[in-house]
């Protein structure tokens, strides 16, 4: 019985990790801004349950969940919870 290693099973495991890297890279900003969007919300949606009667924490609170939903409409991955390498490294469904 002949026991595949992990290269073998894989292929070539550096193109795929380079791959990885260059998605990594190119989608960083991406989820950096999601992370600040959620971070102003929050603090936001703090500051207007101190003081709903506030026309300018409304205002506020309204732009960052329609940047943030535009956000994730563009990119869904970045709210599915799910690690985006899964792509790359699972085998195609079906």
């Amino acid at each position: 019985m002949k026991v595949m290693s992990f290269f073998e099973d894989h292929g070539d495991v550096e193109a795929e990790l380079e791959s990885i890297y260059k998605f990594r890279k190119e989608v960083q900003h991406v989820e950096r801004e999601h992370l600040e969007l959620r971070i102003l919300l929050r603090d936001a949606e703090a500051a207007l349950r101190a003081d709903p009667a506030d026309g300018k924490k409304c205002v506020r609170v309204y732009h960052y969940k329609r940047r943030l939903e535009d956000l994730e409409r563009q990119y869904p991955w970045i709210s599915s919870g799910k690690a985006r390498e899964i792509g790359l490294w699972a085998p195609p469904a079906g």
